[in-house]
């Protein structure tokens, strides 16, 4: 089942899976879509993370990495993957519920903005419109530096779109409202996400040149730290000791000696 609701001009899709009936009618789980969106890539993204939010799955995929013998972690991470499955199976059934209740596409996407005709800027060959102006800042992006680029996010493409799509090796994309680069070819999968698949994407630093003992900079749990410079997290200043090469995303407190020490 699908419900639709209305939310500052745009549709809020909550779908109901896992039903089950009993006594007194039927038990079943919800989970909510981004606004605006009806696909079902998405839909099967909201139902995992019904049960396992971004930390579950690190922390299940860390466990199962670090001690292939352990049975608990195998376990743990074997649930997570059958649970995956089921959300695929539902999001067929929902998708397919939605066609048979008469859900045209046109019904399940937000309106459209109107045009204002009035909306637009000075350019290069004169007056063009604002949406072309924005498009052409958006094609010359990729000429931007990393440094200039990071603090221009919406510039990029955004990575929830890419779903399904091939990405490449030194591509850049928006998510969360940071710039992220892929590090490895790969196919775009909603449970792969830039700010949980470290060995596919790294955030975009916006200022390459801070990482002084005066500018330490912040450590988000996603990054390749570089030996000589200096990060901080939690109020504490550490300084890299040892290029890690790939990003990493432990708390530094788990990486001093390793990778890092902190500085007193």
């Amino acid at each position: 089942m699908v419900s639709v609701r209305r939310d500052l001009g745009q549709n809020i899709f909550t779908v109901a899976f896992d039903v089950t009936e009993v006594e007194n009618g039927y038990e079943f789980e919800t989970a909510e879509l981004p606004p605006g969106v009806w696909r079902r890539d998405l839909i099967i993204s909201a139902i995992i993370r019904s049960r396992y939010n971004t930390d579950d799955m690190e922390a299940i995929h860390n466990n199962v990495l670090a001690d292939l013998t352990d049975k608990e972690a195998k376990a743990a991470h074997t649930a997570m993957q059958q649970w995956r499955t089921k959300a695929k199976q539902w999001s067929r059934e929902l998708m397919a519920w939605a066609e048979e209740n008469g859900l045209a596409q046109a019904e399940l996407m937000p309106d459209p903005e109107p045009h204002d005709p009035d909306d637009t800027v000075e350019g290069y060959d004169g007056v063009a419109t604002l949406s072309a102006a924005v498009e052409l800042a958006k094609d010359q992006a990729t000429d931007l530096e990393d440094e200039t680029a990071a603090k221009l996010p919406e510039l990029f493409p955004l990575w929830i779109n890419q779903l399904g799509k091939q990405l490449h090796a030194g591509e850049r994309y928006s998510f969360v409202g940071r710039l992220w680069k892929v590090l490895q070819d790969h196919t775009a999968q909603a449970d792969w996400m830039p700010d949980t698949t470290p060995s596919l994407f790294a955030e975009v630093a916006a200022d390459q040149e801070q990482g002084t003992i005066d500018n330490p900079i912040p450590y988000n749990g996603n990054m390749a730290l570089e030996e000589g410079k200096y990060y901080t997290q939690g109020g504490v200043v550490y300084l890299c000791i040892r290029d890690t090469i790939n990003p990493v995303y432990n708390d530094l407190s788990a990486l001093v000696g390793l990778y890092v020490q902190i500085v007193e």
